[in-house]
């Protein structure tokens, strides 16, 4: 059966799930960070916008991983907050 490859959006956003259910411990939430293909995909869409020749989906996409980084930074920044009241 074909599948169709996961667009950027939905493949950070399964890595993200799989991440958080494998019940990551603070100092993994720090160290987390997109796959190659995640990062490789970000990058070309990122190229395409300087270019100014970005289409529709792509700025869609584009917009999308955005704000799933956005969650990872505060994900990421609530763990430190917790280390470090653990710590004092």
């Amino acid at each position: 059966m074909f599948e169709a490859p996961l667009s950027l959006e939905s493949l950070a956003i399964l890595e993200m799930a799989r991440f958080f259910a494998s019940r990551p411990t603070q100092e993994q939430i720090l160290a987390f960070h997109a796959s190659k293909e995640v990062a490789d995909r970000l990058y070309e869409l990122i190229a395409i916008e300087k270019t100014g020749m970005i289409n529709e989906e792509e700025r869609r996409e584009l917009d999308s991983y955005e704000s799933v980084e956005h969650i990872i930074i505060r994900t990421k920044a609530e763990a430190l907050r917790r280390m470090r009241a653990q710590a004092s």
